[in-house]
This record gives structure tokens, C-alpha cells and sequence, in this order.
């Protein structure tokens, strides 16, 4: 700003005098001379000292508005946080950190009173969400809270805070952080929450408490069954409140709090013992069961062999029933030599117009020992409807060939007119 002004004043200023210099002499005057502008600095002049006097007051009024809106600002985006999005444990870190520069502010402001809690105990080190001293019974969330105090029957405490209200450090420092308090809490071992109701969730629980002052402090205890209820509460200017009340509420509850303890414990054991009950009768039914099925298998496995074994022997006595007798005359006749497992080598005479297949029927009738009977020539048996499939393979050892049952005698040159066969198995 100071530059505007200077720059609308003139370029020329007056002499001032040093002080403690010599007066001038008196034929010089005491008169300032006359200034005297040019043209350009009179147009200058003219032209730029209404904007800039404009942008001077402008500028005025921005940072007046500025210095006003600012606590408002502080104010919406206090109440604004309610509207953002954090998990339960973002939200209880975002509290325990501002709940302990509110407790070291606090003890700050009153050294003397505090020195000596401040060297044992400070609100982190006490509350802090890791290796601190309460840290074990800290729970997440409200309903998290709730659950494992109806589950363990333990005590639950819950401290509601406000970060607009007034002397919220009371009860940092008088209550939540004294030896006793701490003490209290770890031999009733009771769970802690702590909330704010800038926030959904603590704003929730403070309607459902009914609480109308902060900060809040609450106990919570299991009367019957699993239900949870207020048994002591704070809220507001902290007076003349004296943790004996605490100690007598938790000392007065406790004894039922052990019996409902034992109560679901037993509930417990019991439903733990009929599972486990249930567990070993499904066991015994389900291995009953395998074992049937397995049975039920091996009886549906062996009907299905012997149906096997059945449909083979039918098929079996069928192709005995239409083998081809050995050709007399040599014309038509493929003379080979058959090499196999159980009955060495052997010789026979096939009809050349017929299909490989016949020799492969001959060698599984020969090796079923079913060629020592006599064909009957008057049977009548039926094919079966049953595709057969002979567990071996015939072939030519020089060079190696594979006999393929479709093909005609006269028509493989290996075996034709003659040749060496070798059974071999595929089992």
C-alpha cells in the first residue's frame, strides 16, 4: 500500500532538515521553491492515480473480508468432518491424537497440579492404540465395544467428546489419566471406547445415551442375559465428581458381573459340548455312509464284471460257432506260423478272402481253450450286442507289422501266402 501512495504523490519532496544541523543562512529564505511538473507526469498523473486508487481500497477490502471469514471457515470445516469418511480405527487414531494435545495443553497451563502426573502418566502413553499402557482394552468401534463386553462380561466405559466444548481437559487430567482411574481399569480389566460426535458414529451414540452435555463419560455393565445398559454416567462441567463413585459402582456390579460371566460360560461349554456331540455323530453317519457307498460300489462293480464276463463268454461261443473251418485246397489258403505265450508256436491254414479278424478270433479261442471242443454245425447262437476286444495284438516280427483286423488276408503281404505271426499282449 505504501507504495501507491508514494507513487501517487509527487516526485519531488520537500528538504527536510537533519537533526541538530546548522540553520541555513538567512539569505537564502525560508521559502521551499516552487515544484514544477511536466506535462507527461501531469498526464501520468491523471491517468494512473484513480485506478490506483481503486485497487488500493479493493485490496483493502479483500483482506478485511479475508481476516473476517476465516474463523467462519474454521468453523464449517470443524462441523464438516462429520461428512467425511473414515474407518472406525482412522477415526479413534484422529481422536486419540487430538485428546492428547488437549491433555498436554492442558497440563501445561497448570504445571504445578500436573508435573508429577505428567512424569507417570501422560494421555498417550495410557491410551495410545499401541504399547501403551491401556491399549489392550481399547475396542475399535461402539458395536465392537458392546459385542465383546456381552461376550467376555466385562465392564465397558465410554468417553464422548466434543471438541467444542469447554474444559474438556478436567477430565483428561482428573479422571481418565490418574494412577486410580488406571489402576480401576486394569483390575476390573474393562473395555474403553472413545468417540467424538463430530463424527456419525459418536454422534449416533450420544441420541442413543440421550447425553445433552460433553464431555461424556459412561459405564456400561451386562445385566441379564445380553443386555447392556447405563449404570453411571458424567457429562458436563466436572465439579466436585471423586472416583469413589466409580469404584463403588463397579465394586457393587461386579460380583453379578462374575455370575453372569460364569452363567455364559456354562452356556457356553454346553453348546461347545453339543457340537462336539453333533461333530462325532456326523462323523460316525458319515463314515456309515462311506461305507455303505463303498460296499454298494464293490456290489454294483461286481454285477457289472459279471455281466462283463457273461456278454464275453456269449460272444466267445458265438465266434466259435462261425469260425471258419482251414481250407483244403492251398489256392485259396494263407498258410501262417502263430507264436504265443501259452501255447508256443503253432500252425494254421486261414481262408485268404477272409478278414484279418478270423485270425485274431482263432488265437483268442485257441488261448480261452475253446478249440479243443467240436463246433457244433446245427447251433443257432445269436451275435450278442457286445463289441468284443481282444486283449492283444498280432504282429509280423520281419519287419514289424501290425496285422489290422479289417483287412483281407490276401491283401497283407507279410502273411500272404505264408508268414510269421507273434502275439503280443496288452494287459
Amino acid at each position: 500500500m505504501d507504495f501507491f501512495q508514494r507513487l501517487l504523490r509527487s516526485r519531488e519532496q520537500g528538504f527536510s532538515q537533519i537533526p541538530g544541523s546548522f540553520p541555513e543562512s538567512e539569505e537564502h529564505g525560508n521559502s521551499t521553491p516552487p515544484q514544477h511538473r511536466t506535462p507527461l507526469e501531469s498526464v501520468l498523473r491523471a491517468c494512473l492515480g484513480v485506478p490506483l486508487w481503486l485497487l488500493y481500497h479493493l485490496f483493502s477490502f479483500l483482506a478485511l473480508a479475508v481476516s473476517l471469514l476465516r474463523p467462519l471457515n474454521r468453523v464449517y470445516g470443524f462441523y464438516n468432518r462429520k461428512n467425511r469418511t473414515l474407518s472406525h480405527e482412522d477415526a479413534l487414531s484422529v481422536l486419540i491424537d487430538a485428546l492428547s494435545l488437549e491433555y498436554s495443553s492442558s497440563s501445561a497451563g497448570n504445571a504445578d497440579e500436573q508435573s508429577a502426573l505428567r512424569d507417570s502418566f501422560s494421555f498417550a502413553s495410557v491410551y495410545g492404540l499401541e504399547n501403551a499402557v491401556l491399549s489392550s482394552y481399547i475396542q475399535r468401534g461402539y458395536a465392537q465395544l458392546l459385542k465383546a463386553a456381552s461376550e467376555q462380561g466385562k465392564f465397558a466405559i465410554i468417553y464422548l467428546h466434543n471438541p467444542l466444548a469447554d474444559d474438556c481437559g478436567q477430565y483428561l487430567s482428573k479422571i481418565l489419566c490418574t494412577e486410580r482411574f488406571v489402576n480401576l481399569a486394569q483390575k476390573y480389566e474393562t473395555l474403553l471406547w472413545f468417540g467424538d460426535v463430530t463424527v456419525s458414529e459418536g454422534l449416533q451414540v450420544a441420541n442413543s445415551l440421550k447425553v445433552r452435555q460433553f464431555p461424556f463419560l459412561g459405564l456400561l455393565a451386562m445385566k441379564s442375559g445380553s443386555k447392556i445398559e447405563l449404570i453411571e454416567r458424567l457429562e458436563g462441567e466436572l465439579l466436585t465428581y471423586s472416583l469413589d463413585s466409580l469404584e463403588a459402582k463397579l465394586a457393587k456390579f461386579y460380583p453379578r458381573l462374575i455370575e453372569l460371566r460364569q452363567q455364559h460360560q456354562n452356556t457356553e461349554l454346553r453348546r461347545l459340548m453339543r457340537e462336539q456331540q453333533d461333530s462325532r455323530f456326523q462323523e460316525s453317519l458319515r463314515q456309515d455312509q462311506e461305507r455303505d457307498r463303498r460296499q454298494e460300489a464293490a456290489r454294483q462293480r461286481e454285477a457289472e464284471e459279471r455281466h462283463e464276463q457273461g456278454l464275453k463268454k456269449q460272444w466267445l461261443l458265438w465266434r466259435r460257432s462261425v469260425l471258419a473251418d482251414a481250407p483244403t485246397s492251398m489256392e485259396s489258403a494263407c498258410k501262417v506260423a502263430i507264436r504265443t505265450a501259452a501255447n508256443g508256436r503253432v500252425v494254421q491254414k486261414f481262408d485268404a478272402s477272409l478278414p484279418v479278424e478270423e485270425i485274431y478270433a482263432y488265437v483268442e479261442l485257441l488261448s480261452q481253450g475253446m478249440l479243443e471242443t467240436q463246433r457244433d454245425p446245427h447251433s443257432s447262437l445269436q451275435k450278442p450286442d457286445y463289441e468284443y476286444r481282444y486283449p492283444f495284438m498280432l504282429i509280423t516280427p520281419v519287419p514289424r507289422v501290425e496285422l489290422d483286423p479289417q483287412a483281407i488276408i490276401r491283401d497283407v503281404e507279410v502273411i500272404y501266402p505264408s508268414g510269421n505271426i507273434v502275439m503280443e499282449s496288452l494287459e
